[in-house]
């Protein structure tokens, strides 16, 4: 049984992101060598985790079991294999928000009303966040499961 936030297929895409964005910034604004090669090693290992899910799940066992965040939608499996690449891009996008919103109140000249425009970014961010994986994880288990 996987659990949400730790080994599901939607905390792995979601840790994946997080994982190249930091990257990205250590290649491009920190230039910082100790820090890319450590992030390569991390990314690496987070998509061999994602391909020995997808293993286990389609040669293995035909199922996936997991504990979501209790949210649910229905719909067709054929349609669930849209809603899972359009979940990832959605997911994509708001780590980008939590992101932009955490480097704007840490290097940004900063107000008050800066500051809580931003608490209220990250905020809706990790909310949409949550409901991208949840969509994730109920599409990726239509899928193996029919």
């Amino acid at each position: 049984m996987r659990v949400a936030n730790i080994d599901t297929l939607s905390a792995y895409f979601d840790r994946l992101i997080s994982e190249r964005i930091k990257l990205y910034h250590f290649e491009s604004k920190y230039e910082n060598e100790e820090g890319v090669v450590h992030q390569k090693k991390v990314v690496e290992e987070i998509k061999s985790k994602i391909k020995d899910l997808f293993d286990e799940c389609f040669t293995s066992t035909n199922n996936y079991d997991y504990i979501g965040e209790k949210r649910t939608f229905g719909q067709e499996r054929i349609d669930e294999v849209k809603k899972l690449i359009d979940n990832v891009e959605k997911l994509t996008v708001n780590d980008l928000d939590v992101g932009s919103a955490y480097y704007e109140q840490k290097e940004g000249n900063s107000s008050p009303q800066k500051y809580m425009d931003n608490e209220l970014k990250l905020r809706e961010a990790n909310e949409n966040r949550s409901t991208s994986k949840n969509k994730i994880d109920e599409s990726f288990k239509k899928i193996i499961e029919g």
